[in-house]
């Protein structure tokens, strides 16, 4: 029973952490085209946005490939 519950609660916090990857990645494609003026808004310079671009990647993947891990662990 408490394997039970804990292998759901793996399965919860991994699709999460998935999603929180995957909005990381697709709002860096939108930091990065200027889509809702969030340049403006932030203050960012032309040449900081490749910067902030690989942050928020690099953050995306990362919370994606945990989150896929924790989700399809065998336990």
């Amino acid at each position: 029973m408490v394997m039970d519950a804990r292998r759901t609660l793996t399965k919860i916090v991994g699709l999460t952490q998935t999603a929180i990857g995957g909005v990381a990645m697709v709002f860096a494609f939108l930091f990065f085209y200027d889509v809702f003026g969030i340049h403006a808004m932030v203050g960012v310079t032309e040449n900081g946005v490749g910067f902030y671009l690989w942050i928020f990647i690099i953050f995306g993947l990362l919370s994606l490939i945990s989150g896929l891990f924790l989700y399809y662990e065998e336990s």
